[in-house]
């Protein structure tokens, strides 16, 4: 399998619909390949020296490696949290078809 210029960002957010118009606007601006939405995941966190527990939906993000910058521009600008999670790894997408797929997303 070679090497590729694809990317996977996590984030979360507490808003289901919030979730699907972060996707949908990026998808809009050819920023993303897709969005993938995980509703109702536990979130267990310290914050200001307290155990914290909520609910959230997670957020995966299928990307060009290029795009990054303005992903996190878009998000981060956007996000009602003070410190969004921003979490990006390299991948590379399996099978050829697919990869050949994502090469040709605008």
């Amino acid at each position: 399998m070679a090497s590729s210029n694809e990317i996977i960002i996590f984030t979360a957010i507490n808003d289901t619909d919030l979730a699907e118009e972060f996707i949908t606007n990026m998808l809009e601006a050819g920023l993303i390949i897709s969005g993938t939405i995980f509703p109702g995941t536990t979130l267990m966190y310290r914050w200001e020296n307290k155990i914290n527990l909520d609910e959230e939906v997670k957020i995966i993000i299928k990307a060009k490696r290029e795009n990054y910058d303005k992903i996190e521009d878009y998000i981060m600008h956007r996000h009602p949290y003070k410190m969004p999670e921003m979490t990006c790894i390299d991948a590379t997408f399996g099978s050829e078809r697919f990869r050949e797929f994502c090469r040709n997303k605008p």
